[in-house]
């Protein structure tokens, strides 16, 4: 015979249950139960593929939150061909990895720092798989934002294009059948001028001038030249050596004694030098004397006969 079930055993067991439920949800999401999170709507041109719900939100490249439904359109005119994201930030996790405090929750505070460039994009979490994720930034250089929201539902973060789609735009721009023309008269322009040349010309002045080239080198005038070269080289290689120390101590011991000797020279021609004042008497007495000889030649040719009679003394005065 079976024992009977204890009624209050087992709610005990089913308490106990309940309690150790209760403290795992409690200890396994203390996390979410005390943090703050603020949701986003953010608008993106082209395509949300490779965008998965729970993708990461980064600043600065540190994880704050997570992308938490993605939208074909939503509150947005019908031309409009935005995708929107809504986006979950974590308050507490962007609190831990900074200590510029900022209300997420005040609107004011976000169109302020929407103000200073605050700017969402869409960048490659895994360039292997493809995955998206959302990127924000502050970029005071950021284009003016441009708002997709009819009614104001969420706060609305304004993006920029990413990278990838600049450049696709900027491909759209290009006139590729333009250049495609352009590149098309340039071959054509290049071949008429390829045609246009005298190969066989070229190719036989190229034969004659290497021809030249070929005769010049082995000509024995070339030969001879180099080989007086060499010898001219040689000889004064041969000349360098047998100068040694003692004959350039007797070079200079010759010109310090020419050195002297010019001094000595220079000396003596100067103006108030004893050499110079006997030249200059010498030549006072030679010209004197010249003068007396001028002189008497003068007296000769008036009294030829003064050389029998001698010279005839003065009358006397009555």
């Amino acid at each position: 015979m079976s024992k009977k079930a204890n009624p209050t055993v087992i709610g005990v067991f089913i308490l106990a249950g309940v309690v150790l439920g209760v403290a795992g949800l409690i200890i396994f999401s203390s996390g979410n139960l005390f943090s703050k999170k603020h949701k986003y709507i953010l608008y993106f041109e082209g395509s949300m593929k490779g965008m998965n719900i729970g993708a990461p939100v980064q600043l600065k490249g540190v994880t704050i939150g997570s992308v938490v439904d993605v939208y074909i359109s939503h509150n947005q005119a019908l031309d409009d061909q935005s995708s929107p994201l809504i986006i979950e930030i974590d308050e507490t996790m962007l609190h831990t990895h900074t200590d510029r405090r900022a209300d997420l929750a005040s609107k004011k505070d976000v169109d302020e720092l929407i103000a200073r460039g605050l700017r969402g994009k869409l960048d490659a979490a895994s360039f292997v798989t493809g995955v998206l994720m959302v990127e924000l930034s502050i970029n005071p250089d950021a284009p003016p934002p441009v708002f997709h929201q009819l009614e104001p539902e969420y706060v609305e973060i304004p993006t920029t294009p990413t990278t990838i789609e600049i450049l696709l735009a900027n491909l759209g721009k290009i006139d590729i059948k333009g250049m495609g023309d352009k590149l098309n008269s340039i071959l054509g322009k290049l071949d008429n001028g390829l045609g246009n040349l005298d190969v066989k010309a070229i190719n036989t002045g190229v034969t004659n001038l290497l021809a030249s080239l070929d005769r010049t080198v082995n000509s024995s005038e070339l030969s001879n030249s180099i080989i007086s070269l060499h010898q001219t080289l040689d000889n004064f290689g041969a000349l360098a050596k047998n100068i040694d120390t003692n004959t350039l101590v007797q070079v200079q011991a010759t010109l310090a004694d020419l050195r002297v000797t010019v001094q000595g020279l220079s000396t003596m021609v100067a103006p108030d030098s004893p050499l110079q004042t006997e030249l200059t008497g010498a030549l006072d007495q030679l010209s004197n004397a010249a003068r007396s000889i001028a002189e008497l030649t003068e007296f000769l040719k008036r009294n030829p006969n003064a050389l029998i009679t001698g010279r005839t003394p003065p009358k006397e005065k009555p």
